[in-house]
């Protein structure tokens, strides 16, 4: 509890919450909002890698406190201009979104300019955006700016060729879009802070050569091995060794005996995920034939879940039934297999719930925004989740295959809002986006490779 980044952490919570009784008692004083900003700034690189260098400190420092800064003046200034043009009549809103676009305009000049000169202190070499998990991550976070810049310019576009009355029906959906993707910037930000900065790792990089080895295109796997050449079930295996009464002794879970993965363990897990991607390619084509309304039987595509969930259900766990030897109700044991039942559950009742929402049968009015915002949660937990492996190129290899996935989620998620919630005639784009998307995400899952 005494380490320096569980104080700072403590004083930022701190400062952020003061804020709030401050905002609402001094309405008309603002350097205390500003000092306990200031706190919770410093705060926060107080725990980031500049704080921790030997080399250049003073001037990563500066350059990472410009880009917190420029950052927070502009993603978090989105819901005010939102909430700012949603009361204000169309002419005051018009002015609002103006001068919030200098605001924005500058603070993305000063996000480039300082990530790229903080990004030189980290990154010695091309081959660390590739080859390390901080390289990745910066690359994910600057796909991300470019995405902001983006839709940005769009607002700003906006701006100078709508007329006052028009503009608060485009300019919020298209807000509401950028913080989404602003927030899931800022986490992929906390996933790199989280990683050692790629130049402290210079012996340990993966090669292109062994990045096109893993994902150079082939034919996927559309068939398992055979069940006697995967690995034994975890269970029957401790029984073999004698270790289930140790286990159970020590309080242990079965699952927790474990063994290495062979080839064959390898091929079925490949063979699942080429799977789930032909489904998504499937389901993306379906969605975006059933833009053309030439097709009914498009309109449908929800129901392609159910297939997944089955698939999951069936084929995800060879140990457990109804392909292994443990039993229905003895595998719950198993967390893996808790949670593969659990999503398998999960994807069932959000094919119905989907499935009705494009048959028009729900009556609730959020019920549509619902199936953006599981694309653009399941992103953000891919992009920010870590993988335990003990071979570090791995890992590398593992976030160089989900990062793309986590992307295209978000982008997928993001476009289907706006073309919910965009005002009708303006969302032809975002309504053929998501589908490719979603073809694009099933495309490389059956390119998928663990070996």
């Amino acid at each position: 509890m005494g380490a320096n980044f569980t104080l700072a952490a403590f004083i930022g919570i701190s400062a952020a919450l003061l804020a709030v009784p401050c905002s609402l008692a001094l309405r008309r004083r603002l350097w205390p909002l500003l000092l306990l900003s200031f706190v919770a700034l410093g705060s926060t690189v107080m725990t980031n890698h500049a704080f921790a260098r030997m080399d250049g400190r003073i001037a990563l420092i500066l350059f990472i406190t410009l880009h917190l800064a420029a950052a927070g003046a502009w993603i978090g200034g989105l819901p005010y201009l939102h909430v700012a043009v949603s009361a204000a009549p169309p002419e005051v809103g018009w002015i609002y979104a103006k001068r919030f676009s200098s605001i924005a305009f500058t603070s993305v000049l000063v996000i480039g300019i300082s990530g790229l000169a903080a990004s030189f202190k980290y990154v010695d070499r091309l081959n660390a955006i590739y080859g390390t998990s901080y390289g990745v991550m910066l690359a994910a976070k600057a796909l991300f700016f470019l995405a902001l810049i983006t839709l940005g310019a769009v607002n700003k576009e906006s701006i100078s060729r709508l007329c006052p009355a028009q503009l608060p029906a485009r300019l919020k959906r298209c807000v509401e879009a950028e913080f989404v993707i602003g927030i899931t910037v800022f986490l992929t930000a906390a996933s790199l802070t989280s990683q050692p900065p790629a130049i402290d790792l210079r012996n340990d990089r993966v090669s292109l050569s062994a990045v096109w080895a893993r994902m150079r295109p082939t034919w996927p796997r559309l068939k398992t091995p055979e069940l006697r050449d995967i690995s034994p079930a975890t269970r029957h295996l401790a029984q073999l060794s004698g270790r289930t009464e140790a286990a159970i002794n020590a309080n242990m879970q079965p699952a927790n005996v474990i063994s290495p993965n062979t080839p064959a363990d390898i091929a079925w897990s490949e063979y699942n995920h080429n799977w789930i991607g032909l489904m998504l390619v499937v389901m993306g084509l379906l969605a975006l034939l059933s833009r053309t309304k030439r097709l009914s039987v498009t309109c449908h595509w929800p129901l392609i879940f159910l297939a997944i969930a089955i698939f999951i259900f069936m084929r995800a766990d060879p140990e457990n039934w109804p392909l292994g030897p443990n039993g229905f109700w003895e595998s719950f044991d198993q967390v893996e297999v808790l949670q593969h039942r659990a999503a398998a559950v999960m994807v069932v009742a959000f094919a119905v719930f989907e499935w009705r929402v494009q048959r028009n049968k729900t009556r609730f009015a959020f019920a549509p925004l619902v199936f953006p915002a599981v694309c653009v949660i399941g992103g953000a937990l891919l992009l920010t989740h870590t993988h335990a492996l003990q071979n570090s190129q791995e890992q590398v290899l593992a976030e160089l295959s989900h990062t793309p996935l986590a992307i295209l989620a978000v982008v997928a998620g993001c476009t289907r809002w706006l073309e919910l919630r965009l005002p009708r005639g303006e969302t032809r784009l975002p309504a053929h986006i998501w589908p490719i998307c979603f073809m694009l995400i099933g495309a490389l899952l059956l390119n998928y490779k663990e070996g």
